[in-house]
């Protein structure tokens, strides 16, 4: 079988590494100025490996199979797209025009991003993923990713159904080590999944740093309810998240919630959204304000998530 990954930050370059040393062809697609210095010079790729109960440090150069430009004559039969959401209204007509009859699997952070795939994108030629057992940080020549013990590469089709098509990249991502886990409402799941990792960064920027924030539990319980704001945001268009584990655990007491997300922030999990929120706070300022904008309209009290915004807006006139 033959895999592009079409995007080369963390989550890209992690999946095309693994993939590839499962023995897999795969390419990676890159920039044109960056084709040949990956090929030859390849990237440092620094990984945290807690798999398997254990906790182990790899330093390796990964020198990828590269590409700038999809062509359909030269087929793939997988394309893995890993890029940040913003990115994906100018990559998705992109990929729908030259991707020929490859699966895709789009695999993010999305929010109304998968109505927009919908509408290029023929039944039966895409899934939606979230990686949820990786992350990490880069640079523009090294990647220092973490491999989790718990989480998964979480799929699904579309429409909920279980396909061979399913089943195939479910066996492709284990074989890899990937961790893959399906569920039926991969649309729930996914939003769900923005919702919680947007609130934390709302949060996290209130407080200055990740670990600040995983040390303060009356900001870990005001994002608690402010996910709970983001999850009636899901409701109103039509996205449950009380049905899918982890967040229908957020019917239990406020109390409850803030002991469960404390105890989620493990020393390797802070650094690892440090360096997510760092690299990425376009994308997470954009969801955050998408998913605000969504609230109002559908008439959602949005007191919590509104407390982060001046935060923000401090933040990001520090990154200009």
């Amino acid at each position: 079988m033959k895999i592009l990954v079409f995007g080369a930050g963390v989550i890209g370059t992690t999946f095309a590494w693994q993939l590839s040393e499962a023995g897999y062809d795969v390419s990676l697609l890159v920039r044109k100025q960056r084709l040949v210095r990956y090929s030859h010079s390849g990237i440092t790729i620094a990984c945290t490996d807690m798999r398997d109960k254990k906790k182990e440090y790899e330093q390796t150069v990964f020198r990828p199979q590269t590409i700038d430009r999809l062509d359909p004559r030269r087929p793939f039969d997988l394309i893995i797209v890993a890029i940040k959401n913003f990115q994906l209204k100018d990559a998705v007509p992109y990929i729908s025009k030259y991707s020929g009859d490859a699966h895709v699997l789009f695999l993010g952070n999305m929010w109304n991003e998968t109505g927009y795939i919908k509408k290029h994108f023929p039944k039966g030629r895409y899934l939606l993923g979230y990686p949820g057992m990786t992350g990490g940080g880069r640079t523009e020549n090294s990647v220092n990713t973490y491999l989790f013990g718990r989480g998964n590469t979480m799929i699904g089709e579309p429409n909920g159904q279980s396909t061979p098509r399913l089943k195939e990249v479910m066996k492709i991502m284990e074989a890899a080590g990937l961790r893959p886990a399906s569920t039926h409402r991969i649309n729930s799941w996914i939003k769900s999944q923005v919702v919680w990792q947007t609130a934390t960064f709302g949060a996290a920027t209130k407080a200055g740093s990740v670990r600040s924030f995983a040390e303060n539990k009356k900001l870990v319980s005001h994002s608690g309810r402010a996910i709970k704001e983001g999850f009636k945001v899901c409701l109103s268009k039509g996205w449950s998240p009380f049905g899918v584990f982890p967040f229908n655990l957020f019917y239990l007491p406020g109390f409850l919630i803030t002991g469960m997300l404390k105890k989620s922030y493990t020393p390797e999990m802070v650094e690892v959204m440090e360096a997510h929120f760092r690299h990425g706070f376009e994308e997470f300022k954009s969801l955050y304000s998408h998913i605000l904008a969504d609230g109002e309209k559908a008439s959602v009290d949005m007191t919590y998530w509104k407390s982060f915004q001046p935060h923000i807006n401090k933040a990001d006139k520090n990154n200009q």
